[in-house]
C-alpha cells in the first residue's frame, strides 16, 4: 500500500531526522556546530568555509536521507536502493584528489579532472556505477542525484539566517536553483513537491519571511 504524505511533512521529517543524526558526534555540519566554534568578528568567507562538512559527512548523510525517502516515493518499484546507495558512496570520490567545487562554480575542466581521478581510484567492478551515475538516465542513478541535491538543501532550510546571507555573497538565489536544479526531479513527483516545496522555502528565505519549518540550529 502506497504512504502519502505531502511535501512539507516529508522536508519536516527529514529536518528532524537530520537533526536528530547531528546531535550524535557522528553528525553532518550544522549551525550549532558552527556556532560553538564561531567569533562574532569572522567574515562570511570564514562562515562558508567552515560549513563546508568534510566529504565523509557528506557521504554519510547520504543513505540517511535515501532510506527514508524511498518507501515515499513514486516510482520507488523503479529503483534498486541497493544500487543507488552504492553510487552515493562513491559519486564524489574524485573530490578526493582534486577537490570540490560549489556546483554553480563548477567547470567543464573540474568534472572531467574529478571524473578521471575517480576511474583511477576505483576498482573496475565499481566503475560502472561511477558511469551511470554520472550518466543520470537510470532510475537509479535519477534517484541518487536527487538526494544528493535535496542533503544540502536540508542544511539551508535548517539555517534560514546564514542561508539569506550566503545566497547574497555567493550570488545564488532561487531563480538559478530552480533552472539548475529542477530538471534533475521531473521523473517521481513525490520527489518535484519536495523540490518545489523547497523552492518555495528559499523565496520565503529571501524576503526575510518564516519558512514554516521548525529548526532546531540556526546562526543568528
Amino acid at each position: 500500500m502506497d504512504i502519502i504524505k505531502d511535501p512539507h511533512q516529508l522536508i519536516q521529517e527529514l529536518i528532524d531526522l537530520q537533526n536528530a543524526y547531528a546531535k550524535t558526534y557522528r553528525a553532518m555540519v550544522t549551525g550549532e556546530r558552527l556556532n560553538h566554534g564561531l567569533k562574532n568578528d569572522e567574515e562570511i568567507d570564514v562562515v562558508s568555509e567552515r560549513l563546508r562538512e568534510p566529504l565523509l559527512e557528506h557521504v554519510g548523510h547520504l543513505p540517511m536521507i535515501a532510506s527514508f525517502l524511498y518507501p515515499y516515493i513514486e516510482n520507488k518499484g523503479k529503483v534498486d536502493l541497493g544500487r543507488t546507495l552504492i553510487m552515493l558512496s562513491i559519486h564524489d570520490i574524485g573530490e578526493t584528489v582534486v577537490g570540490d567545487m560549489l556546483s554553480f562554480k563548477k567547470t567543464a575542466e573540474h568534472a572531467s579532472n574529478e571524473r578521471l581521478a575517480a576511474l583511477d581510484i576505483l576498482p573496475e567492478e565499481l566503475v560502472p556505477y561511477y558511469e551511470e551515475h554520472e550518466a543520470g538516465e537510470s532510475f537509479d542513478a535519477k534517484f541518487a542525484k536527487a538526494i544528493d541535491t535535496i542533503a544540502p538543501f536540508l542544511h539551508e532550510l535548517s539555517m534560514p539566517n546564514l542561508t539569506r546571507t550566503r545566497f547574497a555573497v555567493h550570488g545564488f538565489d532561487s531563480e538559478k536553483i530552480e533552472k539548475k536544479k529542477r530538471p534533475l526531479f521531473l521523473w517521481d513527483s513525490v520527489l518535484l513537491g519536495i523540490f518545489e516545496r523547497s523552492l518555495d522555502a528559499f523565496r520565503q528565505i529571501e524576503r526575510g519571511e518564516p519558512t514554516g519549518f521548525v529548526t532546531t540550529v540556526d546562526l543568528k
